[in-house]
């Protein structure tokens, strides 16, 4: 026992442990800025039931000087129980013409925009939750995407006939993350935590317009 309380005493007088606590704080703070910000939109507010709903992804708010980048590796999420995408794809990749690669990135010369890809992303133990993969990688250590704002990609959704009126939030599953930075020979990864998600607003969906058809009696016999 005295000797435990010799120790603390020591410690006490000293600046060894406030220097640990020091290393400690500096080692886990990461104090640098994101490299960019995603943000997920539709191009409507409200939508009705059987709606075609256009989903866009924007890339902005890039650090200064930033030189670009090779990959981008993006999913966006959205429930399965409100919308659909089987007419726009096929064996759950999305066809051509049900998307559209972002002026930046559209030239297939430069860069390697893969068909979108839909599937299931499990978050938690909600299994309605699915989730379209997008990837982006410039064809050569020559290339990269440049670090502007831009509309990396334009994809579609339809509302569900019968979806009840409610809302619903399409946005980026930002824990699945993937970008590489585009200097050549040193080129690392970046996730999730360099990059902030810009929160979307949700999506309404509003009321089936419904039609009441009442049996009116118009008969003119009367008794006299």
């Amino acid at each position: 026992m005295n000797k435990w309380t010799g120790f603390k005493q020591a410690v006490r007088g000293t600046k060894i442990l406030p220097l640990m606590v020091s290393m400690i704080r500096e080692v886990t703070a990461d104090n640098t800025p994101p490299a960019m910000s995603v943000e997920v939109t539709t191009d409507k507010a409200v939508y009705s039931p059987g709606e075609e709903v256009t989903v866009l992804v924007h890339l902005r708010d890039f650090a200064p000087n930033d030189r670009g980048y090779s990959y981008f590796n993006f999913i966006v999420q959205y429930d399965s129980q409100v919308f659909d995408n089987i007419e726009y794809t096929q064996q759950s990749v999305y066809i051509d013409g049900s998307y559209t690669a972002g002026n930046e990135v559209n030239n297939i010369f430069q860069y390697n925009f893969q068909n979108p890809v839909d599937g299931s992303i499990y978050l938690g133990m909600n299994t309605t939750i699915r989730g379209i993969d997008i990837q982006v990688e410039a064809s050569s250590k020559q290339n990269y995407i440049p670090a502007v704002d831009q509309t990396l990609v334009t994809f579609k959704l339809r509302v569900k006939e019968h979806t009840l009126a409610s809302s619903s939030t399409i946005r980026l599953a930002n824990e699945f993350t993937r970008i590489r930075t585009s200097e050549a020979g040193s080129s690392f990864y970046l996730y999730s935590p360099d990059v902030t998600e810009i929160s979307p607003a949700p999506v309404e969906i509003a009321h089936s317009p419904s039609v009441s058809v009442f049996s009116l009696d118009t008969s003119t016999d009367h008794l006299l």
